[in-house]
């Protein structure tokens, strides 16, 4: 792993850990995770994700080159589908996808233009720690259920390795950076958002 994302991944590998041993993350494991509960991150996700295209093309906007466009461009193509399967699990499920989501959602989903305000290492950066964040939280779940389980789509979502190389590429971006303290203080802001969203959820 080269020098930028190493640091950054090394100075919060406690807050790390705690994201993926998270009730929500352990639960969904083990298929114990209450209805309600997954519903309300459904709806609440939905409105993030939804935000989370914005910023990318936002982001896009900014980037450098046609290389970090070009990865950009993958990761918005991949929004179409999973957007899509909310919407399906929300019908399936008889959740409501319009819902006000809740104040630490709006705040998160707002941070993320923020940090495109300052700029592209900041912004790369945020959007490396959310992807990774998420794919090394669904490829817990992954590695530790069954085929059956009712996540399923999720979990494939997330922890495939198309999304993985995403990730990837992604760190790749992020590698290109010296690491300065406003990344630094980025990506530590992106994991206090995760573990909040996922105590959000779980309560």
């Amino acid at each position: 792993m080269p020098e930028t994302t190493r640091a950054l991944l090394t100075a919060q590998a406690a807050a790390w850990q705690r994201i993926l041993d998270h009730p929500f993350v352990s639960r969904t494991s083990a298929g114990s995770l209450p209805k309600a509960t997954f519903d309300r991150w459904i709806a609440e996700d939905y409105f993030f994700v939804r935000s989370f295209q914005r910023y990318l093309e936002a982001l896009s906007e900014v980037a450098p080159d046609d290389e970090a466009r070009k990865v950009l461009a993958g990761g918005l193509a991949a929004l179409v589908p999973e957007l899509a399967l909310f919407e399906q699990a929300a019908t399936e499920r008889g959740v409501d996808l319009t819902v006000e989501p809740s104040l630490l959602n709006l705040g998160y989903s707002s941070y993320l233009f923020t940090s495109v305000d300052e700029g592209w290492p900041v912004g790369i950066t945020v959007l490396y720690a959310v992807e990774k964040a998420y794919y090394d939280a669904w490829a817990s779940v992954r590695d530790t259920t069954g085929p059956e389980t009712q996540y399923a789509g999720f979990i494939a979502n997330w922890s495939s390795p198309e999304f993985a190389a995403y990730v990837d590429q992604l760190a790749g971006l992020v590698d290109r950076e010296p690491l300065t303290p406003a990344m630094t203080l980025a990506f530590d802001r992106v994991v206090r958002f995760e573990l909040a969203f996922w105590d959000l959820v779980h309560a």
